[in-house]
């Protein structure tokens, strides 16, 4: 089965942290006269390099990222807006892992204090006063959510954090290319692992106690499809659906988190409830990428120039809403 390619795209702007911040009082009148900090995404850049040059650990995310300085690659600037293409390396840490080599079959085993972190395309779109992020997902792997705890990690020491708004296309519910298709509501708790070194992570484990599956193909669960939907088009946010899939069901009160399993094309994803926003907004360029990469054989040339022309669309769209 081919791999799903998806898009997903933010509004990013820095403001400075209204609350804990390290410079308060350097800070003080900027903050209270509500003036953007100065600072830039090619200012960003250089710095997350810096931060993140061999390692970095996100801790509520138990992912890991890294941005050499020689896998950012500026690109040629068009109609004022900066733009580049970053390669972070990114993934799970904490956790074993084996790795077996396909033309030898020899395993290769590595322990909790090893990282497995695989390429990741994240293109940049400056302009005046703001930029877009597009994240480029590949089969459901992406690096958004320990791109985000990392920087803002890094930029609280200057007293300001990165916004990330997810841009949702204007669609209906029956156009959207992610299609919810099963619910599972849980009731997770915190658990005590018998092995020392996992007690001493800063993010506990998590045991699932018990689960209520809802197949959402069915007409009597009609309801909880179209709150999900809702949530996809941003009519609500995650809180508010929670609690009404829980009052469309018996018995549900002990529920405090689920797993939502979308179809993305041919290809079935599951979504824990506070991963919901890495399937909002999501563009599927798979048949578009994979039919021009037969074409010309360049994957990245043909990724960059779809990225291109969904950050126009936007720009188009945004003007649109604004007019």
């Amino acid at each position: 089965m081919a791999r799903i390619e998806t898009l997903s795209a933010y509004r990013c702007t820095f403001s400075y942290l209204q609350r804990n911040n390290p410079l308060k009082e350097e800070l003080q009148e900027k903050i209270k006269a509500d003036i953007p900090p100065e600072y830039t995404f090619a200012d960003f850049i250089e710095d997350f390099c810096k931060a993140t040059s061999s390692l970095a650990k996100g801790e509520v995310t138990e992912r890991a990222i890294m941005l050499p300085e020689e896998n950012v690659y500026s690109r040629p600037s068009e109609s004022g807006v900066k733009k580049w293409r970053i390669v972070p390396y990114a993934g799970k840490q904490g956790k074993p892992f084996r790795i077996i080599k396909t033309t030898t079959g020899k395993k290769y085993d590595f322990g909790s204090d090893s990282a497995a972190l695989y390429e990741h395309n994240i293109f940049v779109y400056q302009d005046e006063d703001s930029a877009i992020l597009i994240f480029h997902r590949q089969s459901g792997s992406g690096c958004k959510s320990v791109f985000l705890e990392v920087a803002n990690k890094m930029l609280r020491q200057k007293g300001i954090k990165l916004n990330m708004e997810l841009y949702l296309p204007l669609v209906s519910p029956e156009d959207l290319d992610v299609i919810p298709t099963k619910i599972q509501l849980q009731f997770v708790r915190d658990s005590t692992s018998t092995d020392i070194a996992e007690n001493t992570h800063k993010k506990k484990q998590r045991e699932v106690v018990k689960e209520l599956g809802l197949n959402l193909g069915s007409y009597e669960n009609n309801a909880i499809k179209d709150i999900l939907r809702s949530v996809q088009i941003g009519k609500i946010d995650r809180a508010v659906a929670f609690a009404k899939i829980k009052a469309e069901c018996p018995d549900a009160k002990d529920y405090n988190d689920a797993k939502i399993f979308f179809r993305v094309g041919k290809r079935i994803c599951p979504v824990q409830w506070n991963e919901f926003d890495s399937i909002m907004g999501v563009y599927d360029i798979t048949d578009q990428l994979h039919q021009r990469f037969r074409s010309s054989g360049d994957f990245i040339g043909e990724l960059s120039a779809i990225s291109d022309e969904y950050y126009k669309s936007i720009i188009k769209e945004e003007d649109v809403n604004a007019g």
